[in-house]
Order: C-alpha cells, then sequence, then structure tokens
C-alpha cells in the first residue's frame, strides 16, 4: 500500500541543481517514455503543452521516466517561497522519558503467519523501546481489500495487537492508498473504520487497537496537478471528517500521516493549499489537525538543521498542533530510496524531432485521442530509435530538457548513511523539539528499513 516517497516533494523544497555537469559526464541513457492523459492536467490537445517537468528515477534494474506535470503556460512562475520559521533553541537537558517512539510496520501478513519472525519482531520492538506500532491492517487469509474495505480477521490481528501491547506499544490499525481520495473508495474506508470498532467491541482489553491511522498521499493522484486539485482536497478532508467521526464514536483515536510541505505554499502560484469541508474554507493542514488526535509529519531529511532540514519542516505543524491540541511525530526515513533527476522544459517548442543526440531532449508525440506521449531522447542512438518509432506522428514537438535538478536519495533517508549519523541528527531534532508542546516523539519509516539500518556495524 505504501507509494514510494522519493521525489514526492516539491521539487523547490528538495532539489539542487546539477549546474555545469556536462552531459557526455554522464551515463547515457536508453530511449524512455511515459504515456500521459492531457486532461488531468487541463490540457485539451497536445498543441496545448507550453512546459512540464518529468522525473528519471534511478532504480536498480534501470531508469525510469515518470511525469510530474504539463502546463499551458509557456513561462516559469517566479514565486520566492517564505524564509522558514526559526528552529527553537534546544534544551540544555532534555528530559525524553515522556516521549513516545513510534514504528510504521507494513508487513503484517508476514508477522502474522511466520512465527520466527514474529518473534524477531517482537524482540525488536522491545530492544529498541518502541512505544507505538503504525500496524498494516492485513487482509484475512483468503481475502483480499476491495475499494477501501480491509476485511481484516479478528483472530490473526488480535493476538499480535496483544503482544505488543504486553511489550509496552499501543498499535494503530494503519491503512492507505492514494485512491481513497476518490469518493466511490469513501464508503469502503467506512467500512473499515466501523469493523474496527467492532473489532475492539468484541475481543479482550489487550488485543484492542488504540487508534486508526490512515496514510493516504492524495497529491499522487493523477490529476492533482492538474484542475482536479480542489476536488481531490475537497474529497481528502471530507473523508478524514468521516474516518474521524466513526473512529471517535467508537472509542478510537484518529491519526494521519502528512507531507512536511502541507504548511507551505505552492511553488508554482505561492498560494496555500485549501479545502471546503461543510461549507467552511481553510488552509488543508487546519481542516486536517481539527479532525485528528495526532499526525506523524513525513519530514524525510538526513539534517537536522538549515532550510531544508528536519527541524525546519517540522516547526509550522508543531505550532499549529500547540495551537489546535494535535500531537505531532515527527518522521524519520530509513528505507532505501531512489536517486532522482527532474528536468522541466519550457518556452517556446521547435516542431518535429530534435535534429542531434549528445543534448537532453523532451519529445512530445500525440499518442492517441486524448493522450501523448513523452519521450527523452538522450543519445544519437536513441534519437535515431525515435525516429523510427514516430514516423507518422501526426504531431511532434520537441524542447531542451533543461539542467537537472537532483533529489538525492541520501538527503532523505539514512538508510545509505548508517546508524550512527541517523542516531546523531535525530538526537539533535529531539534535543531542540522536546520542549514543544505538541511535540510526542520521532516516528521511523519503516520496520524492515530500521532494522536493517541497525543491523548495519
Amino acid at each position: 500500500m505504501r507509494p514510494t516517497l522519493a521525489g514526492l516533494y516539491f521539487s523547490v523544497l528538495t532539489g539542487t541543481a546539477l549546474a555545469g555537469m556536462p552531459l557526455q559526464a554522464q551515463e547515457s541513457l536508453p530511449l524512455l517514455s511515459v504515456e500521459v492523459d492531457l486532461a488531468a492536467y487541463g490540457i485539451h490537445g497536445p498543441e496545448g503543452v507550453r512546459r512540464g517537468r518529468v522525473s528519471l528515477a534511478y532504480a536498480p534494474e534501470g531508469v525510469r521516466l515518470g511525469m510530474y506535470y504539463l502546463r499551458d503556460t509557456p513561462t516559469l512562475p517566479r514565486f520566492t517561497y517564505p524564509e522558514p520559521p526559526s528552529p527553537p533553541e534546544p534544551s540544555a537537558s532534555p528530559d525524553v522519558s515522556t516521549r513516545q517512539t513510534a514504528l510504521w510496520v507494513w508487513n503484517t501478513e508476514e508477522l502474522i503467519h511466520d512465527g520466527a519472525e514474529r518473534d524477531v519482531f517482537l524482540g525488536f520492538v522491545e530492544a529498541e523501546s518502541i512505544t507505538r506500532v503504525f500496524l498494516y491492517l492485513a487482509s484475512a487469509e483468503g481475502t483480499g481489500p476491495a475499494a477501501g474495505y480491509i476485511p481484516f480477521s479478528s483472530e490473526e490481528m488480535g493476538p499480535l495487537v496483544a503482544d505488543l501491547r504486553a511489550r509496552g506499544a499501543l498499535t494503530y490499525a494503519l491503512d492507505g492508498d492514494r485512491d481513497y481520495v476518490l469518493e466511490e473508495n469513501h464508503e469502503g474506508v467506512y467500512r473499515t473504520v466501523r469493523r474496527l470498532v467492532e473489532h475492539n467491541a468484541t475481543v479482550p482489553p489487550a488485543q484492542r487497537f488504540h487508534g486508526v491511522r490512515y496514510d493516504i498521499e492524495p497529491y499522487l493522484t493523477a490529476g492533482f496537478q492538474g484542475p482536479g486539485r480542489a476536488k481531490l482536497l475537497d474529497a481528502y478532508v471530507e473523508l478524514i471528517a468521516g474516518v474521524s467521526r466513526i473512529a471517535r464514536e467508537g472509542g478510537l483515536a484518529v491519526a494521519v500521516d502528512i507531507p512536511f510541505w502541507f504548511d507551505s505554499p505552492d511553488e508554482e502560484t505561492g498560494i496555500y493549499m485549501e479545502a471546503v469541508l461543510n461549507g467552511e474554507r481553510r488552509r488543508i493542514l487546519e481542516h486536517v489537525m481539527s479532525l485528528v488526535d495526532d499526525i506523524a509529519i513525513m519530514d524525510y531529511r538526513t539534517s537536522a538543521q538549515g532550510p531544508d532540514g528536519a527541524l525546519a519542516h517540522a516547526y509550522g505543524e508543531l505550532e499549529l498542533g500547540a495551537e489546535m491540541g494535535v500531537d505531532v511525530f515527527v518522521g524519520v526515513e530509513t528505507t532505501r530510496l531512489l536517486d532522482e533527476d527532474l528536468h522541466t522544459f519550457y518556452g517556446p517548442a521547435s516542431e518535429g524531432l530534435p535534429t542531434r543526440g549528445g543534448v537532453r531532449w523532451i519529445v512530445l508525440e500525440e499518442d492517441r485521442d486524448g493522450q501523448a506521449r513523452i519521450w527523452l531522447v538522450d543519445s544519437e542512438e536513441a534519437l535515431a530509435e525515435i525516429t523510427i518509432l514516430t514516423q507518422g506522428g501526426r504531431f511532434l514537438r520537441h524542447w531542451p530538457a533543461g539542467r537537472p535538478i537532483r533529489v538525492a536519495a541520501d538527503k532523505q533517508s539514512f538508510h545509505n548513511l548508517g546508524r550512527d549519523r541517523m542516531r546523531d541528527v535525530t538526537r539533535e531534532v529531539v534535543r531542540h523539539l522536546v520542549g514543544q508542546p505538541a511535540f510526542v516523539g520521532l516516528a521511523f519509516h519503516d520496520y524492515r528499513g530500521l532494522r536493517e539500518l541497525l543491523s548495519r556495524r
């Protein structure tokens, strides 16, 4: 259920331009392409594309091309982000005894059915003093999820919840999918929450969930970078409101996971993301915090200080959390992420295909009715290949790919940096935040990643 997090965040907050990097110093890429639904970006035909952004993700199995956005305006905006707030001063002698340590766990099915792995997991929770477990709801054996509903088994989940409670950890029932934001999936999500309430009412106290937690990430949904954004955000807060109502009536705490930039203005318009709920328009983060008991910020940075460090990205949520009575976990990433390059193309396009290789080009081809294909051409060989593949194409246009912005995995995850670096940075984060009223502790993503990282010498 967990979507890839590398490169999701707005590039103004994440990227570093690879200035001066000659193309010949980079390894040549194969011819890459991605199909695009133009309507999702509010564009009615290929001739309406004026600029866009693509991503190159460097996976072990090969480079992948992805689409960030397309626009029908030819120029890039010149919006400047406001300065982030100054983080609080560190505590001279922080008292961390009351802080929680949380852990996302996605491999629940394995823990239910593999006794040896379950024992290792429970030992890890105890050894690392984990006090909150965000435990993915696994479907009952022989069943599967459908449209937001997870048909979990109390007989399978309850004993694991009790085992965690016996080791000092309370459990949130965790679920999430980008498509849950779509209205046709809301009732399935509500059905899951009702089932959780029923579970808690029918099992022994030790087997009861502490709360329900959703990691939905609506910004991954098709249309978020187009005219459908407002509708998606409205649907998102409506969904959280429904979850909150059902869960609280059943005695469950309510929590969500959010990106750190939910309190930031849009990188192009400078406008803060807003949504309407029950006729009231508010900033998205204000709506979310009015509906939940706690949040976990996906504050995935491997440095504490600086305008793009973990402290700067967390402080806005901590201030609002203190004001609205919402607890805040600060998330730490430990899993393997991918390096990405972002290429932004804009301005006047040239008709047809490029005439020379050795420079990266973005090519737009009309694919079929309402669709287009974006190609990245990186070499003379790729240029020769696309010339053959697009023969007879009804619409071809190209732009220089532009100097890449690097979104580095090591900037977001401690996976490659090691446990000592992680411990140094997280210690500094806690030292600065421990005195903040809303800060309740760190949340580590995820069990497998953290276990592997800590096991390495």
